[in-house]
């Protein structure tokens, strides 16, 4: 702390034109990313003592237990989402030989530290050290400024945010095909990394024009290319892109949904108000740092991309917000360090003090955060099935696979992608397309091939609204159950049946 305290002392600050010798400037970087790095690590010690915060995390285990066994992405185990991510957790369960979350969530306070750590450098560019300073400080903090299960977790949106602020300083720095690289591996940790184009087409085209841009195109292009050629062209581009009908169609738009945005917007805002209090004078100040060849126009442009991100999918949770905190950390650090020093130490404090209290708050969480009681009927199958038997639970607790360490005897991890039923909108109201319709087909080749020991009936617990998709509105597939399985017991009102 006496460190963050001393770097707004005014007496010393390099401006952000000058040139600092470079011994002595990665001396300064090397001393900020240890800072940094040991504050995101005090915020984020819960990691260490919940098991899961959040079904995203035993979700991409999931997937990483498969991965680790040998099998194939978009073809064994699925999901709606890039393929990046899924890869980082199968590399970090091997390096650590543990699919506890714990070791996932290290990774990811080196993602959250090296994203402070690049908006601390472009921040003393554009606006002195003591822009620096405060821009990775207020991101790190802000970071952990939600609800655990949203903060803490190792979710897609800390592993984008590297690469995506990346993008913003190759752009500032005319180095478009890097910076559509780096676009690239944003979209391919999340879809919406792809947003950031925006500003960096924005700053490629004021700086070098056409052939910037063409440049940046290039640079997009072939890490794109390059993974979908690994993972299949035709899945990748189903899976992330065409087949997401059910999940962004418009038809999901109603009174709950708008609802959740405002209450869910407004309670983020409430929490990050140490980021948000300079945005009205910054807005005001951008026309004369315009004149004076000073624009933040990129960042404002991030912004907006950002924010419209949020929305895509009508589902607004807390850790969605995530995308917004690199460009408000800039915003935030070029009005502050234009001000007082007072303001600007009053201002980390306050957001210290909110960084520390959701922090601790994640000492607290029921064992497994908001996530339903898994670990008894977990249990019970880990000790009456071997390593190579595979499981199938309907409804959405990944956790049970994770905590059992069983394969999904389907590509199909929840039930979502065949009801239509996704977290975040009313738990009766489905919305089925045509993407709903072709993965029953798939799952019931997928059941036939690999029978599961046991199947898991999550329903009858009410978990995740999984009451409202009973396996019964489902004929085929009860009829499967009622030929092949018998039921065994239910352990927490989760129905265990057993393959004849």
């Amino acid at each position: 702390m006496e460190q963050i305290t001393a770097a707004f002392g005014p007496s010393d600050l390099r401006t952000a034109g000058s040139l600092a010798p470079p011994r002595s400037h990665r001396r300064d970087l090397i001393r900020l990313f240890l800072v940094l790095l040991a504050l995101t690590f005090v915020l984020r010690l819960p990691a260490f003592f919940v098991p899961v915060f959040n079904s995203d995390e035993t979700f991409l285990a999931t997937q990483a237990h498969v991965i680790g066994d040998g099998g194939q992405l978009y073809e064994d185990a699925i999901d709606r989402k890039p393929p990046i991510v899924p890869y980082v957790y199968a590399a970090t369960f091997s390096f650590f030989e543990t699919t506890a979350l714990w070791s996932v969530r290290v990774v990811a306070m080196l993602a959250v530290a090296l994203t402070a750590l690049l908006l601390a450098i472009e921040a003393r560019r554009r606006y002195g050290e003591r822009a620096g300073w405060i821009a990775g400080v207020l991101f790190v903090l802000a970071m952990v400024a939600f609800a655990p299960q949203d903060g803490q977790a190792a979710n897609f949106e800390v592993f984008m945010l590297p690469s995506m602020t990346a993008a913003i300083l190759f752009a500032r720095r005319g180095r478009g095909f890097l910076a559509g690289a780096a676009v690239a591996a944003a979209m391919l940790a999340k879809q919406t990394g792809a947003a950031t184009l925006l500003p960096v087409i924005y700053l490629i085209a004021r700086a070098r024009g056409k052939r910037g841009v063409g440049q940046v195109a290039l640079g997009f292009t072939i890490p794109t290319a390059l993974v979908a050629l690994a993972v299949g062209p035709g899945q990748l581009l189903y899976w992330t892109v065409l087949g997401n009908g059910s999940y962004v169609g418009i038809k999901t738009m109603s009174t709950t949904v708008v609802t959740t945005l405002l209450f869910m917007t407004a309670t983020w805002a409430a929490m990050n108000l140490p980021l948000l209090w300079k945005l009205p004078s910054a807005w005001a100040a951008r026309a004369q740092r315009a004149f004076d060849g000073r624009s933040d126009t990129d960042l404002w442009l991030w912004f907006l991309s950002a924010a419209v991100s949020v929305a895509i999918g009508l589902r607004f949770f807390g850790h969605y917000y995530m995308q917004l905190l690199p460009p408000l950390a800039l915003i935030a650090a070029g009005a502050l360090s234009r001000g007082s020093r007072r303001g600007a130490v009053a201002t980390v404090a306050v957001s210290l003090v909110c960084g520390l209290a959701f922090s601790a708050a994640g000492y607290f969480m029921h064992p497994g955060g908001s996530e339903p009681d898994y670990q008894s009927v977990s249990h019970y199958l880990a000790s009456t099935t071997n390593p190579d038997d595979p499981i199938y639970v309907w409804g959405s607790v990944p956790e049970i696979y994770w905590a059992s360490g069983r394969r999904p005897a389907t590509r199909f991890i929840t039930s979502p992608f065949l009801t239509g039923y996704y977290a975040g909108r009313p738990a009766d109201q489905a919305n089925t397309g045509d993407d709903t319709k072709t993965a029953w087909p798939d799952f019931f080749a997928d059941f036939t091939a690999h029978p599961p020991k046991y199947f898991v009936d999550t329903s009858p617990a009410k978990l995740r609204g999984a009451q409202y998709y009973p396996i019964s509105k489902f004929p085929r597939l009860a009829r499967i159950v009622h030929d092949q399985y018998r039921y065994v017991l239910s352990i927490d009102e989760i129905a265990v049946y057993k393959r004849r």
